[in-house]
C-alpha cells in the first residue's frame, strides 16, 4: 500500500506541475534558437573597406590621448557586436548665424539645421558605414563645445536610421547630456553604450537559469519528504484521501511555501533593453547635401 501511495503521489505531482515543466521546456527551446541566431550575428563580415579605420576625432581637444585611446578600443569592441560604425567627432566653432555662415560656408544661419548639415557631411565625405561607403549601417555623434552653442546631433544611417526613432535619437543624446560638463569621456562611452542597447535584440530571462534548473528539483524535494513524512497510520487511507480532485491537498507551512512559491507563479516575459516605448524607425527622417539618406536629431544646452 505504501508504494501504491508513493507512485500515485508522484503522479499527480507530475500532473499537477505539469504546466510549470512545459513552461521550462518552451523556454529552453527559445534561448537555443535565440542563441543560434545571436552566433550567427557575430560572424557578420564587414565589407566597406573605403572608410577611414579612425573613429574618434577629437577636434575640440576636449580627450586625453588615453581616453581617446580606451574609447577607441571600447568603440572597435562594440562595432563587432553591432556591425554597424560608430564615429565621435568633436569641435569648437561657431555654427550659427550670418557670420558663421560666411566663415564656414554654411547654407543656413541656424544652429541646428547646420550641426546636422556637418554631421551628415562628415559621414558621406569619409564614407563610413559597415555594409556599404553610401548610406551604410551606422551612427555618428557631433559635439560642438562652442561657448553659447554648445550642444550634440546625432546622425544616423543604413539599417540605424530605419531602428531610431526619435525617442531612441532623444535618450541616446540624454545619456550624452547626463555627463558631458563633468566628465566628457564618461559622457561619450554612454553614447556607444546607449547606442548599443537601442540596438541590442538579444532575449532576456527574468530569472537565472539556475533558478529554473534548481527550483523545480527543490520543490520536488520538498513535497517527496512532506508526502514520506505522513504518519504510517495514514498510509491505510486510500490514495483520495489525500489527492482530492485530481490535485495535492497541501498541508501544514510547508506546504504553504510550496502553494505561495511555486503553484502560484507566473512566468514573465522580458522585453529586453532594445529600446522600449519605440514609436517606428526613421526619426528625424532627410537626404545630406549629397543626396544620402540620414535620420537624427540635436540637443542645445
Amino acid at each position: 500500500m505504501e508504494n501504491d501511495f508513493k507512485k500515485e503521489a508522484r503522479k499527480q505531482y507530475l500532473h499537477y506541475f505539469r504546466f510549470w515543466f512545459i513552461g521550462i521546456g518552451i523556454l529552453a527551446l527559445l534561448c537555443i534558437v535565440m542563441a543560434l541566431v545571436s552566433q550567427g550575428r557575430k560572424n557578420v563580415p564587414r565589407t566597406n573597406n573605403e572608410a577611414p579605420t579612425e573613429r574618434v576625432y577629437d577636434y575640440a581637444d576636449v580627450l586625453t590621448d588615453e581616453e581617446e585611446k580606451e574609447l577607441r578600443e571600447y568603440i572597435a569592441k562594440m562595432e563587432k557586436r553591432m556591425h554597424i560604425d560608430i564615429v565621435l567627432v568633436t569641435i569648437n566653432q561657431s555654427v550659427e548665424g550670418p557670420e558663421a555662415m560666411k566663415q564656414y560656408d554654411l547654407r543656413s544661419e541656424d544652429w541646428e539645421q547646420n550641426m546636422q548639415d556637418i554631421a551628415d557631411d562628415f559621414w558621406d565625405e569619409n564614407q563610413f558605414g559597415y555594409n556599404k561607403g553610401f548610406e551604410g549601417d551606422g551612427v555618428l555623434l557631433l559635439h560642438n563645445w562652442y561657448p553659447g552653442q554648445n550642444g550634440e546631433h546625432l546622425s544616423t544611417s543604413g539599417s540605424v536610421e530605419w531602428a531610431f526613432s526619435n525617442y531612441d535619437i532623444d535618450e541616446v543624446l540624454y545619456a550624452v547630456d547626463e555627463y558631458y560638463d563633468t566628465d566628457p569621456y564618461k559622457a561619450y562611452r554612454a553614447y556607444v553604450k546607449e547606442v548599443y542597447n537601442r540596438l541590442d535584440n538579444t532575449v532576456r530571462l527574468p530569472f537565472s537559469w539556475g533558478m529554473v534548473i534548481v527550483l523545480p528539483i527543490v520543490v520536488a524535494l520538498i513535497y517527496a519528504i512532506s508526502g514520506s513524512a505522513q504518519k504510517k497510520a495514514e498510509n491505510t487511507v486510500a490514495v483520495n484521501a489525500y489527492v482530492a480532485g485530481g490535485q495535492p491537498v497541501l498541508r501544514g507551512k510547508t506546504d504553504a511555501f510550496l502553494r505561495k512559491n511555486v503553484s502560484s507563479r507566473k512566468i514573465e516575459s522580458s522585453s529586453g533593453s532594445s529600446g522600449g516605448g519605440r514609436s517606428g524607425g526613421g526619426g528625424g527622417h532627410h537626404h545630406s547635401s549629397s543626396g544620402a539618406s540620414h535620420g537624427g536629431g540635436s540637443h542645445r544646452h
